[in-house]
């Protein structure tokens, strides 16, 4: 808890104001989902679908990041404290649970010594990776059940109660699956995967236990399919569902090159080298430095006779390489041309929808489990006291010089618009009712950054409908229907796109005013609205009149055009 304080301290001393720097539209989706389980669960709202973003068309949300696994149990912090204060709570206790939960499976699981257990765990929770994804991606950080399922899986090798430990399985994959299900999927690829390494090496042990293994995982997954059998409907079938990625995705592999790197968010990371091996700030996975790596290889060779350190170097070299993606990248150049193992998935169901990047993300753990087993033969080495103490030292200072230049930084910042007193003493309740949405200026997109609408919903739990907005939906254009960052483009929102990232005002006709009344009619609106400290506000509120034919009212801190009487 000390150190996922002091990684996300700077996120709890600039709630209001602040806002990450590395990645600040997920952290606005992550602060209105916050908002969304309140009005879930509350006001016994639909979980699966949402038609206060979106508006009028909805989001599925059980296909987006809802993350109703962390958000509901907050709901008490988000009624209290609001949104801000739930997404610090939930981003500090991802990486601190995470943490504990890989300490307590190394302890009981790979390692006598709770120190080696400790640095193992403490990795697992504070690598680079983790630290990259914490810039507002607490659903990937938020890894704590996963040590858990494993240790469920283990269980079932033995004869004992099949059914109970069945049913836990079966609730903490369900769990798991609100959580994050990319996580879930990839854990059952890596569970899998060295579960076959382990039975070709122990062919009559695994035989004895083949039966057990077989009927406990039959009614973890009975149980599983029962519990997530509609929200699963529902996201692949429901109203707004998509399937597999955005063709942009392709590209979101682990650069080659990568894996000798320092993130930026390490002690020794250098931001230009990490824009130009990562996709993004939050996508650092395999920045996992040159002196971690040597001393990776040379302790596995150290104990290379453990059969689970030989499943450990399987699982890191074959995950390794399916994270490079369809398109190998050296030094942030592609290379179409050359054929990378996972082409051969790519197209498979489920293997459609993985950012492939995150397949590194199986290394950490793989890496803290080494450091463990490292970690406990230095303390368990024999010899005389003197031999002892000097071989420890020596072994330890090794593994502090091989993790020092990863140690984590303090999540990085910037400035984001404050919530106008119109939002917060509720004067808007004045203006939108229900069936109307408020539009706010600029609409909120993926591209254009502009995540005010979505930010002050957030602050009223999700009180009024906002046209457009951050998250994954269906491409018309396509015929998969795969994902799209957000709404298809409306005529104006194309304008006030475009006059957000120039500044100039345009010339507005009568056809780009009547498209702009057309747009208000298919979003119900009620009112316009522009923050007057937006980047660019001036012009935005010259051109909004000019598409409207009226000026705003400056009220509560916003300009304010009503468009009610427009709109009919």
């Amino acid at each position: 808890m000390l150190a996922a304080g002091v990684v996300t301290e700077r996120v709890w001393f600039y709630l209001n104001t602040y806002i990450m720097s590395g990645n600040p539209q997920d952290q606005s989706f992550f602060e209105w989902a916050l908002a969304n389980a309140v009005r879930v669960v509350v006001g016994r709202h639909n979980p699966f679908f949402t038609d206060m973003l979106n508006a009028p068309d909805g989001v599925n949300m059980i296909a987006n990041t809802s993350a109703y696994g962390l958000t509901i149990p907050l709901i008490p912090v988000t009624m209290l404290f609001g949104p801000h204060v739930s997404f610090a709570v939930m981003v500090t206790v991802s990486l601190a649970g995470t943490a504990y939960a890989w300490y307590w499976f190394f302890a009981r699981h790979l390692v006598d010594a709770r120190l080696a257990a400790f640095i193992g765990g403490g990795f697992c929770g504070f690598a680079p990776g983790m630290i990259s994804q914490a810039n507002a991606h607490p659903n990937i950080t938020s890894q704590f059940v996963l040590p858990l399922i494993l240790s469920r899986v283990l269980r079932l090798r033995a004869p004992g109660r099949v059914v109970r430990d069945g049913v836990v399985l079966g609730l903490l994959v369900t769990y798991q699956a609100f959580l994050n299900e990319e996580l879930l999927f990839v854990l059952a690829l890596c569970t899998a995967l060295f579960l076959v390494v382990w039975a070709l090496h122990r062919r009559a042990e695994a035989r004895a236990a083949l039966r057990y293994l077989v009927a406990g995982l039959g009614v973890a997954a009975a149980v599983a399919a029962v519990l997530l059998a509609y929200p699963l409907y529902m996201q692949f079938f429901g109203p707004q569902a998509y399937h597999g990625l955005w063709s942009g995705a392709r590209f979101f592999g682990t650069d080659l090159l990568s894996f000798t790197q320092f993130s930026a968010a390490s002690l020794a990371g250098d931001p230009a080298a990490a824009r130009q091996f990562a996709q993004n700030s939050a996508e650092q996975n395999s920045f996992f430095g040159w002196p971690l790596l040597v001393f990776c290889v040379l302790a596995t060779l150290l104990m290379w006779r453990r059969l689970v350190v030989r499943a450990l170097a399987v699982l890191a070299v074959v995950f390794a390489v399916l994270s490079l993606g369809p398109i190998l990248q050296v030094r942030g150049h592609a290379h179409k041309n050359v054929l990378t193992p996972y082409r051969l998935f790519a197209k498979l169901p489920l293997f459609d929808s993985v950012i492939t990047t995150r397949l590194s993300l199986v290394l950490i753990p793989v890496v803290g489990a080494l450091l463990a087993l490292f970690a406990a033969h230095v303390l368990a080495v024999g010899g005389t006291e003197e031999y002892r103490s000097r071989f420890r030292l020596v072994a330890f200072g090794v593994l502090v010089a091989a993790l020092l230049p990863l140690a984590p930084t303090r999540l990085a910042i910037s400035f984001r618009t404050p919530t106008p007193a119109f939002f917060a003493d509720g004067t808007w309740r004045g203006y939108v009712t229900p069936g109307r949405t408020l539009v706010p200026v600029p609409l909120p997109t993926f591209a254009g950054g502009a995540m005010d609408g979505m930010q002050w919903a957030a602050t009223q739990r999700d009180g009024f409908a906002v046209p457009a907005g951050y998250f994954l939906g269906p491409d018309p254009s396509s015929p998969r229907h795969v994902s799209l960052f957000g709404a298809p483009p409306r005529p104006s929102t194309r304008i006030l796109a475009a006059v957000l990232k120039t500044g100039n005002i345009p010339a507005v006709s009568a056809h780009d005013q009547a498209q702009m009344v057309a747009d208000l009619r298919f979003w119900h609106a009620a009112i316009v609205v522009l923050a007057p400290n937006r980047h660019n506000a001036e012009a935005l509120r010259q051109t909004t009149s000019d598409l409207l034919g009226f000026q705003p009212i400056l009220i509560g801190g916003v300009w304010v055009w009503d468009v009610r009487r427009i709109v009919g």
